[in-house]
């Protein structure tokens, strides 16, 4: 593999040439989300090549195995703020030094549909990766309620209105990679 850095790149199978985007990427797994609603959760050892977009050694049929729920919670990466992921996390600490977070949590509309998850939050938007390979930058105004997910004040279809392809820049005017060079810091592009 050549820099390990998979985040955004299209995900082809031996027999398939397109399975989806690489959504998020840990140590030891990548997520994929599909064109039709699907999820998996591939082990990086079973990259077979990366370039232009991320080769898996395997056959279409051979990723059921790696299937998970979409609107499942995605695993943590090294951005996590604790360190020791076998000890207990403090929330009372967590909370204290990131209490406007919104990374990482669901999104649903008004009538609970699923949208995606934030993956950025700016002053005034959250980067939404949704459903169906689908990225929404959504006005902050639009937020109903935050809990466990952030609740919309908006349904479907009036959603995609805030619809934008998924390789734009971010509204920061930042190129959509640098969401992975704040995930690994450590392999920011040179």
């Amino acid at each position: 593999m050549t820099s390990g850095r998979y985040f955004n790149k299209g995900v082809k199978a031996l027999d398939e040439p397109n399975v989806g985007f690489v959504a998020r990427e840990t140590s030891d797994k990548i997520v994929i989300f599909g064109e039709k609603n699907e999820r998996y959760d591939v082990p990086v050892k079973e990259i077979q090549q990366v370039g232009a977009n991320v080769l898996l050694g395997l056959k279409y049929a051979d990723l059921e195995k790696y299937a998970v729920p979409r609107n499942s919670p995605l695993p943590t990466s090294r951005i996590d703020p604790w360190e020791d992921h076998d000890s207990v996390t403090d929330l009372a600490s967590y909370e204290g030094r990131y209490p406007q977070s919104l990374f990482n949590k669901g999104v649903r509309a008004k009538n609970e549909d699923d949208v995606g998850h934030v993956f950025k939050e700016t002053n005034d938007k959250i980067v939404i990766f949704g459903q169906y390979n689908k990225r929404y930058d959504v006005p902050k105004s639009e937020i109903y309620q935050v809990g466990m997910n952030v609740i919309l004040k908006i349904d479907f279809p009036e959603i995609t209105k805030y619809e934008v392809n998924k390789d734009n820049p971010l509204p920061t005017g930042e190129p959509v990679h640098t969401l992975h060079d704040e995930a690994f810091p450590e392999n920011k592009s040179r």
